[in-house]
């Protein structure tokens, strides 16, 4: 007789859309448990994320953990593509990752990840992982990426950031909203002090997915492992990124030195909040020079502060404008050749935060007063 382990994982299979309202009210059971409303346009934006983006690929499904009609677990696969030493490969970020009470006390959550991580993609990832995740990743024999946890942080109303940073987290939030004129005098005060280094002459542009799908290789021409953009896969990230404006306003720049590119960034700027880079890239020559925008850009925007994660190209520019290093988000990956795990451990991989499942915002949208999901 088959153990409940055993039924558990042939349990196991690729979503359904008819799936796509039982894995929301999952999804909201575990992230949300304390909200009684709910919110019907996370069918939509899961059906968007995982089965009609451009990359979707049927053999690298999203799972459910099902029990008849039961959605017990779920684990979003975000496809994207890259090549490796010029060689094409097929990355699944992992993401949203959520089991009901009983599959979590069990353990069996393991049975979805270890299925996922089994699938025939050449390198596995995901962004900003629990460490209860990490420790069952690590057990399943991945890895995590130290060097890309690290996030470094930009203040440049530090009073504004720190304060209303504390408080919210907190729960305090009516409390910040009401220290937020004493912190901004504060912020006044300190304004000389934080005032970003000038940028320079470059010239800026609209950054457009025909721009990125010709300069990336040429601009990270020391990676080994590139994503393979295309237009139409560009087109819809930006528009979905777009949406998520509980992170900020997505701003993307493309910046010339005369007639020649210099890079772009792509990032998220918040007046009064935290912004977060998403992208940067840049000849090395100019790596330095582009941060300096992106960090004027925000100033002038009156974010609070940037953040980012610490990229290979950004290592020396981001210790140089006095940015603030810490362990933040777990980032890991798996995949059955050392070499490709290699390679990414030793910083040889241009994958940033726009590449995976980071910028997501489905665990940040507004709940629907009186609405409820199936």
């Amino acid at each position: 007789m088959a153990t409940a382990t055993e039924r558990s994982a042939r349990g196991v299979r690729p979503l359904e859309r008819d799936d796509l309202p039982r894995v929301a009210a999952l999804y909201e059971a575990v992230m949300r448990p304390d909200q009684a409303m709910r919110r019907p346009h996370l069918v939509q934006e899961f059906e968007r994320l995982v089965l009609d983006q451009p990359w979707a690929d049927p053999e690298v499904p999203s799972l459910v953990l099902a029990e008849g009609r039961r959605i017990r677990g779920f684990i979003a696969s975000h496809v994207r593509r890259a090549h490796f030493d010029g060689e094409p490969l097929r990355l699944a970020y992992g993401g949203q990752f959520v089991t009901d009470e009983e599959t979590s006390r069990k353990g069996l959550g393991a049975l979805l990840l270890r299925r996922f991580m089994g699938g025939p993609q050449d390198l596995t990832l995901t962004d900003g992982a629990t460490p209860v995740v990490q420790a069952m990743w690590e057990r399943l024999g991945g890895d995590t990426v130290q060097l890309r946890s690290i996030s470094w942080t930009r203040l440049l109303r530090p009073a504004g950031a720190v304060g209303g940073w504390a408080l919210r987290r907190r729960g305090l939030f009516r409390t910040a909203r009401a220290a937020a004129p004493a912190l901004a005098v504060t912020d006044a005060a300190l304004r000389p002090l934080m005032r970003p280094r000038a940028a320079g002459s470059l010239r800026e542009t609209e950054l457009e997915p025909a721009t990125v799908v010709e300069a990336l290789a040429p601009l990270v021409e020391w990676a080994r492992l590139v994503p393979d953009y295309d237009e139409p896969f560009l087109r819809w990230l930006f528009s979905e990124m777009a949406g998520v404006t509980e992170r900020g306003t997505l701003v993307r720049r493309a910046l010339h030195r005369e007639d020649e590119l210099a890079g772009w960034y792509v990032a998220y700027l918040n007046p009064g909040g935290i912004g977060q880079v998403l992208q940067v890239a840049a000849a090395r020559q100019y790596a330095g020079a582009v941060l300096d925008r992106l960090i004027e850009h925000a100033w002038s925007n009156g974010t609070a502060a940037l953040q980012g994660r610490l990229e290979p190209l950004l290592f020396e520019p981001t210790a140089a404008r006095r940015a603030v290093l810490r362990f933040s988000e777990r980032v890991l990956v798996h995949s059955r050749d050392p070499e490709i795990t290699r390679a990414v451990h030793a910083g040889e991989a241009y994958l940033t935060r726009m590449d995976g499942e980071w910028w997501v915002g489905t665990h940040l949208k507004p709940e629907t007063p009186g609405a409820s999901t199936p």
